[in-house]
């Protein structure tokens, strides 16, 4: 039995006895916290990488407008101009992807306290992190749309 000291108002002591189940549900209760804050932590690292592959993207296609003009004016189609601005996004985060798996491999050990029923090196756990990772990627990389919309001869007028 754990003994909790509590204290009332009128600053009078007094003990309350838990017992093993109510000492159980605490811990339940700290460990069920921590591991909601831990995913909404790492669900708005997620959600500002793929802001950040996002805007990257963008940016790549709003200055480099005038140049897939000339390109698809060239001849150039619109599947391989989409693939090269695409290859930006998709780069940067592969390269990201990469050094975080790198990085990985030498934190892990170290937070073996706070991994719960997942061993440190879990093959079904990255092979879920990369995919999601990749998803978020490919989602995040929807401004290369904008390729096709891009005319070539308005594109030439400008400027």
């Amino acid at each position: 039995m754990t003994i909790t000291c509590l204290r009332s108002l009128d600053r009078c002591t007094f003990w309350v006895s838990k017992g093993p189940q109510q000492a159980a549900d605490g811990v339940r209760f700290t460990r069920n916290r921590r591991t909601t804050t831990r995913a909404a932590i790492s669900s708005l690292a997620l959600l500002l990488s793929a802001v950040g592959i996002f805007a990257l993207v963008a940016n790549v296609v709003a200055q480099r407008t005038r140049e897939i003009g000339i390109r698809m004016a060239l001849g150039s189609t619109i599947g391989k101009t989409m693939i090269q601005v695409g290859r930006t996004g998709v780069g940067a985060s592969a390269m990201g992807l990469a050094l975080g798996l790198i990085l990985c491999v030498g934190v892990l050990p170290a937070m073996r306290s706070v991994l719960y029923g997942v061993g440190v090196y879990d093959a079904p756990t990255m092979l879920a992190v990369v995919l999601t990772l990749s998803a978020v990627t490919l989602v995040a990389t929807t401004p290369i749309l904008r390729v096709a919309r891009i005319d070539p001869a308005k594109t030439l007028r400008e400027e």
